[in-house]
């Protein structure tokens, strides 16, 4: 594969995979190690919503451009019916589980930390603090399924490689 469907292919997989794998650091690695390394939950919680905000963004940012260069990979070269709409569907339940990370969830947990202070400093019977735990909760299944549409994102395009370019 070479030429201008070779680019289009070869930055699609890259943007996918590059996609996949910042959200995989940040949910294996990236929110323990702040939690691990600032002096309180608190204060790591405030750095994780602005990594989290950052995350959610480009997420949107990524199934915009990635349903770009679908159409024009596509357009270049047809794409199996069903490969085109796994990778449509993949991009936009991710593009719908980061809106309501950056618009409902995140929100909704910030406005229940400020309400309950230090979050140290609070039980963990707490009513607030269990409520911002369930969210806690929706924010991660939010991650998880962007980590499994990026993937999916990823494999669906993989697949349409010609024989022998794989």
């Amino acid at each position: 594969m070479t030429g201008r469907l070779g680019a289009l292919a070869g930055g699609f997989l890259f943007l996918a995979a590059l996609w996949c794998g910042m959200l995989a650091f940040f949910g294996a690695f990236g929110a323990r190690v702040v939690l691990e390394a600032s002096p309180s939950r608190h204060a790591a919680g405030a750095v994780n919503k602005v990594l989290l905000d950052v995350l959610d963004a480009a997420t949107l940012g990524f199934a915009l451009l990635l349903g770009l260069l679908l159409v024009l990979w596509n357009r270049a070269r047809p794409w199996t019916a069903r490969a085109r709409g796994y990778a449509v569907r993949f991009l936009a339940i991710a593009a719908v589980a980061a809106a309501a990370s950056l618009f409902v969830v995140t929100p909704e947990m910030m406005e229940r930390r400020a309400r309950m202070g230090p979050i140290d400093l609070v039980s963990k019977e707490d009513p607030l603090r269990k409520a911002w735990g369930r969210l806690h909760g929706v924010s991660s299944l939010t991650l998880l399924v962007r980590i499994l549409a990026s993937a999916g994102v990823f494999a669906a395009g993989f697949g349409q490689l010609p024989k022998g370019d794989a």
